[in-house]
């Protein structure tokens, strides 16, 4: 590196200091968390084993028809 001074990199810009006695004028105290809803576990746990269903159920059918296919190819070619 050289300490040429022809517009290159002049580093990092001076930290300017605030004047004295400059304080923040105020600072906004949050309000009391919102109670949450109660939740229905029993439905949630209810919905969830029919999502896990839904899935399985969608992978299994997948699975089938690419193996069908898998098999009409070897078979026709």
């Amino acid at each position: 590196m050289s300490d040429r001074s022809d517009g290159g990199y002049q580093g990092p810009p001076v930290n300017v200091p605030p004047p004295p006695g400059w304080r923040v004028e105020a600072v906004a105290l949050p309000g009391e968390p919102r109670r949450l809803p109660p939740q229905d576990h029993e439905a949630i746990n209810a919905a969830e084993q029919r999502a896990r269903l839904v899935t399985h159920w969608v992978t299994l059918v997948t699975v089938a028809l690419m193996f069908t296919v898998l098999i009409i190819g070897l078979v026709s070619a």
